[in-house]
C-alpha cells in the first residue's frame, strides 16, 4: 500500500509485509544491488534486467571511486536519462546508489528498496546520497530524492541479531525527537518490530523532512545522536555498526542534556540504555580519536564549536553548540555506565 505523503513530497513511499514485482517500474530500468541480499530478491522471483549489477558494499568501499565503474558500465551499456536506476540494499548501498544516480547524465531517476531496518526508516527516505572522506563521514553527496521507496518488512528476516538490534536505535532515536520517553523505552525492550512501528517511523521522518529539504534547520533534528555516532563510528574505524554508534550518541545526547541543565531524564531510562549498550564498551574508542571528526562534522560553522540536537522528555529537542572542551566529561560517563558490572 501506498503510504499517505504531504503534498509535494518527491517520493512516493510503499509499505508491505512481502515484496511484489508490481512495484517495480513499467518503463526502462537497471538494477544496483548489495550482492549480500541478492539471494532474498531471486527467493522472491524478483526480476533482473538485463543491465544489472551486484556489488559488494561497506563502510571501507564507500567511496568515490566504487562508483566510478558503475557510471562507467552504464555509459557502455548505452543507458540514457529515461532509465529508472533500481537500488537494492542496506543504507550504505542506497546512499551510494542515489549517489550514482545523482551523477549519471547529470541525474537519472531512482527507486530505493531498502532491506536493512536503518536503510528502511533512515537512508531510504529524504534524499541524502553520499560517500565517506578521509576526514569523515559522508563528506561528499548531493540531494537526490528516489521517485519511490518500497519498504518490505520481509527483508528485514534476512538480517542478523546483531544488525536488527543496530538498526532499532534509529527508532529510539524518533520516539526521542517526539520526547516520548514511554515509546522509546519499550523500543528498547522490543524483541520484534511491527509493520505499524516502521510506517510511524517513516511518516515522522517523512513530516520533519518536508518542512526543511536541504537541511537547513528543523531537519537537523533528525541527527540526534549522530553527531557523537558518527565520530564514534569513524574513530573506531567501523567496528561500530552506524545504528550502534548512534545508540551510543544518543546516551551522549541524554547525558549532555542532563550536564547542561537542559533537561533531566529518569535513571531508569538512561541506565537502560547503557545495559543494551554495554556490550559495545569494548569498541569505544578513546575521546582524543573522537575529536578531530567531531570537529570535522558537515553540520559545524565557524566558531569551533559542535553542533547538537539536545533531548529534552515530552517535547522537541532543541539544537545548541558546544566547546570540544566541554565535551570529554560526557564521553567519560559514557564509558562508566556502559562498563560490563
Amino acid at each position: 500500500m501506498f503510504l499517505e505523503t504531504p503534498c509535494g513530497f518527491p517520493t512516493k513511499v510503499v509499505i508491505s509485509d512481502e515484496p511484489h514485482s508490481e512495484y517495480l517500474p513499467t518503463t526502462s530500468w537497471i538494477l544496483l544491488g548489495d550482492i549480500s541480499v541478492r539471494s532474498i530478491w531471486q527467493s522472491f522471483s524478483l526480476p533482473e534486467p538485463p543491465v544489472t549489477m551486484w556489488v559488494e558494499t561497506s563502510e571501507a568501499t564507500k567511496r568515490i571511486e566504487t562508483i566510478v565503474p558503475w557510471l562507467e558500465h552504464w555509459a557502455a551499456c548505452n543507458i540514457h536519462r529515461n532509465y529508472i536506476l533500481v537500488v537494492v540494499g542496506g543504507g550504505i548501498m542506497t546512499d551510494m546508489g542515489g549517489l550514482a544516480a545523482s551523477l549519471y547524465s547529470r541525474g537519472i531517476p531512482w527507486h530505493s528498496w531498502p532491506t536493512s531496518l536503518l536503510g528502511q526508516i533512515d537512508a531510504g527516505i529524504g534524499g541524502k546520497t553520499g560517500v565517506n572522506l578521509d576526514s569523515g563521514k559522508n563528506l561528499a553527496g548531493t540531494f537526490h530524492h528516489p521517485e519511490q521507496t518500497v519498504v518490505f518488512v520481509k527483508f528485514l528476516d534476512s538480517l542478523s541479531q546483531k544488525h536488527q538490534k543496530s538498526g532499532m536505535w534509529e527508532l529510539v532515536k524518533m520516539a526521542l525527537i517526539e520526547g516520548d520517553l514511554s515509546r522509546a523505552e519499550s523500543l528498547l525492550e522490543c524483541e520484534k518490530l511491527s509493520t505499524e512501528d516502521i510506517k510511524w517511523a517513516i511518516a515522522l521522518k517523512i513530516g520533519i523532512v518536508h518542512q526543511d529539504f536541504r537541511e537547513k534547520g528543523h531537519r537537523r533534528l533528525l541527527n540526534l545522536g549522530h553527531t557523537f555516532g558518527h565520530a564514534l563510528e569513524a574513530a573506531s574505524n567501523h567496528s561500530l555498526l552506524h545504528g550502534e554508534a548512534v545508540g551510543l550518541g544518543l546516551l551522549m545526547a541524554c547525558l549532555l542534556s542532563e550536564n547542561n541543565k537542559i533537561a533531566s531524564f529518569p535513571n531508569s531510562f538512561t541506565e537502560k540504555m547503557a545495559n543494551q549498550l554495554a556490550p559495545l564498551s569494548q569498541h569505544i574508542p578513546a575521546w582524543g580519536k573522537c575529536i578531530p571528526f567531531l570537529l570535522r562534522d558537515k553540520k559545524n560553522e565557524d566558531g569551533g564549536k559542535v553542533h547538537f540536537i539536545i533531548p529534552i522528555p515530552g517535547t522537541t529537542p532543541v539544537q545548541q553548540k558546544f566547546s570540544p572542551e566541554s565535551l570529554e566529561s560526557i564521553h567519560a560517563k559514557l564509558l562508566m555506565m556502559t562498563r560490563p558490572h
